[in-house]
């Protein structure tokens, strides 16, 4: 089973023994502020059918999202890795409020990155936030995406990054000299 380690953070696969902790994260209204239908906090039952939704996508699919594990103390920080949004990988990332403005969203982006372009060798990977979303789009540019178009996703109007196997690869190349 894929396990990713970063520096300061390992990603493992999600187990139905992540509920409470999931459920602390989709119930918090800062971390929910631009996601989900309706930007509001996740009730424990509609997160019991996203942990479901989480397993099951890396049963069917190969890859997924992870938890994110603080190797300092072990603890539960968030979401991250890749889901298949209409044929193609996308790169999410969702981390608990304590853990902000660290790098950290950062750091195990990129990992998923490298697994999704390395491990899988998908062509492309996409990224999608809504426009207000400054954070989540400031972690986008320093990963390489590039505003490629407005969408719509799940009915809600988003702006769609992307970036290419090459051009990872090329930004890779040039940060490892």
């Amino acid at each position: 089973m894929p396990e990713i380690e970063t520096e300061r953070v390992r990603l493992r696969l999600f187990t139905m023994d992540d509920l409470d902790d999931l459920a602390r994260l989709f119930g918090n209204p800062q971390v929910m502020k631009f996601l989900g239908l309706d930007c509001k906090p996740a009730k424990r039952d509609e997160v019991e059918i996203a942990l479901d939704s989480i397993i099951r996508h890396w049963e069917r699919n190969g890859f997924g999202r992870f938890a994110a594990i603080s190797k300092e103390n072990g603890a539960f920080i968030g979401c991250v890795g890749l889901r298949s949004f209409e044929g193609t990988a996308e790169l999410v990332y969702m981390l608990d409020e304590p853990y902000w403005g660290k790098g950290l969203a950062t750091e195990t982006a990129e990992a998923c990155l490298k697994y999704g372009f390395e491990v899988h060798k998908f062509e492309r990977i996409i990224a999608l936030t809504r426009p207000k979303n400054m954070a989540s789009r400031h972690i986008m540019d320093k990963l390489g995406l590039k505003f490629e178009k407005e969408n719509t996703a799940f009915g809600i109007f988003v702006v769609q990054y992307a970036i290419t196997r090459e051009e990872y690869q090329r930004r890779f190349a040039i940060e490892n000299k």
